[in-house]
């Protein structure tokens, strides 16, 4: 196997990604999980999407990084927090998803969200790891990936994830044709991603009116690689359903995009690369290493001197 940046395998080259802001130029895959009715009508009738869409997504990122990039004990809280929270997550939707029930921990749903997130992932990585990968490359990408969410999975068999990256875009195919279908969250969904609103969580009241002129330019600027790269590598299925129409100019912004933040990943250093809670714990484990680098393997005394 060819070497990648950083001198590091391609597994641990992948499981840094996952800690990487450049990886949300995909993000827009994510949409496939309110093209399935019954989730689309559990994060209708939350309303936190509909409160402030920005917010919502940045408790999302939050919660990633602290699963996977916090102290392990931490981690393992905050995992096992996942899904306890979720058990709220049931009962009848409300308005266009009145007729529909739903429980978030039903292996169904739950197991789409997270073949729908690490596939999210495997896309991007591919598509910005800097070069291209055989296909006995991108399985390893697939297993590392699947490795680093397996705290996603339920108990029993209808709750683990797909065993290869054969079998993971089967279930996708086989989901898709079966279930994914327009509705209006999915449109608000899709719309939101390109207007997106001040996040509250981070800029006082008193600040907002001054910012937002502001925000809403550099959002709009950085919409369009979102909507272009996820637009291309969405399923077909998904292409249809938010009516993308596939041009030679969309095809050269996506290798445009693809290509600069490739670069970005391949030669930036870590600390502009990755967020601060995945490169916190970057820069402790090779620190970690340097001193252990030093270390005897044995306080014996040498064979010379105990002669």
């Amino acid at each position: 196997m060819s070497a990648v940046p950083h001198q590091v395998s391609l597994a641990d080259d992948v499981r840094w990604f996952t800690g990487s802001p450049l990886a949300a130029v995909f993000g827009r895959l994510a949409l496939d999980q309110v093209a399935y009715r019954e989730i689309a009508a559990a994060v209708d009738r939350t309303g936190r999407f509909a409160e402030n869409f920005t917010d919502r997504g940045l408790r999302s990122v939050a919660f990633t990084a602290l699963m996977g990039f916090a102290d392990p004990v931490d981690a393992q809280a905050f995992r096992e927090d996942l899904k306890r929270l979720h058990r709220d997550v049931r009962g009848t939707g409300t308005g266009e998803f009145a007729d529909t029930r739903y429980s978030a921990l039903t292996p169904e749903m739950w197991t789409w969200v997270a073949v729908s997130g690490l596939n999210a992932i495997h896309q991007a990585y591919v598509n910005l790891c800097g070069r291209t990968l055989t296909a006995d490359e991108q399985e390893i990408v697939y297993q590392t990936l699947r490795t680093e969410l397996g705290y996603l999975e339920l108990p029993g068999s209808r709750g683990k994830l797909p065993e290869t990256l054969t079998e993971m875009r089967a279930y996708y195919d086989r989901v898709a044709t079966t279930h994914l279908a327009d509705n209006e969250f999915l449109q608000f969904a899709r719309r939101s991603f390109e207007t997106l609103p001040l996040p509250a969580l981070f800029v006082p009241r008193a600040a907002r009116p001054a910012l937002t002129p502001l925000w809403r330019a550099a959002t709009k600027l950085a919409a369009r690689p979102v909507t272009v790269c996820s637009s291309g590598a969405a399923h077909p299925r998904m292409q249809q359903l938010l009516h993308v129409h596939w041009t030679p100019r969309h095809q050269f912004e996506y290798t445009l995009y693809t290509t600069l933040l490739g670069t970005a990943w391949r030669y930036l250093p870590r600390r502009l690369t990755l967020e601060p809670l995945a490169y916190n714990r970057y820069r402790y484990e090779r620190l970690r290493d340097l001193y252990r680098s030093i270390l005897l393997d044995s306080f014996a005394a040498p064979a010379t001197r105990a002669a």
